[in-house]
């Protein structure tokens, strides 16, 4: 343990300095009883359930908290969220509880919405219709009205990739997989195009 922490702290200046240039850092959390296994490229580190993501937070840029709704009914044309659904989305209040969400954006559909009420009623704010076929005028909002703060912002699973896209100035992000829900992205925007990327895992683990 000494070994793997020291190791840690080797790399810390190049996971978190702010001085680098923008990349994008994959991140997988897996929770086994009590214990996250948190994986930085080749770097495996082991918290607690005390880990939080304000860790991503920085007051020197505008960061987006980007991910596709949680599991639906599947029925009708707008279905509703599942009851996996609730409970994950139900989840996203404890990942959450810590961050200092100024805003919460949702597409107008049933399965956004619903994702995104529990953080809403957690944070005293209201949910904030937004185009995910049309993310521009969100993303020039949120970076003139929420600088150096934090959004949530709940798409699908084309349009959350699409969000990075734009974010990044890059092509890198692909279509989520329809049958995964337990994406979560922290994008740490510096300016439009410029931005860095952590992936992680949440709630119950899906294919």
């Amino acid at each position: 343990m000494k070994q793997l922490i020291t190791l840690l702290l080797a790399f810390s200046p190049i996971l978190f300095s702010c001085e680098k240039e923008p990349k994008i850092i994959t991140e997988t959390i897996v929770k086994t009883d009590t214990l996250y296994l948190t994986q930085y490229d080749t770097i495996l580190q082991v918290v607690t359930d005390t880990f939080t993501l304000t860790q991503f937070i920085r007051d020197t840029a505008t960061t987006f908290i980007v991910l596709r709704h949680a599991e639906t009914t599947g029925i009708g044309s707008d279905p509703a969220l599942s009851a996996d659904g609730q409970v994950r989305a139900g989840e996203l209040v404890r990942v959450l509880k810590n961050v200092p969400i100024g805003a919460v954006y949702s597409s107008n559909f049933n399965r956004t919405r619903q994702t995104a009420q529990p953080v809403v009623s957690d944070k005293t704010l209201s949910v904030q219709i937004y185009d995910p076929l049309n993310q521009n005028p969100l993303i020039n909002n949120v970076l003139s009205s929420q600088k150096g703060g934090a959004v949530l912002v709940v798409g699908h699973s084309n349009t959350a990739p699409a969000l990075l896209n734009l974010l990044t100035g890059s092509n890198a992000w692909p279509q989520l997989p329809e049958s995964q829900y337990d994406n979560l992205f922290i994008v740490t925007v510096f300016e439009k195009g410029r931005a860095e990327v952590v992936h992680l895992k949440y709630g119950k683990p899906t294919p």
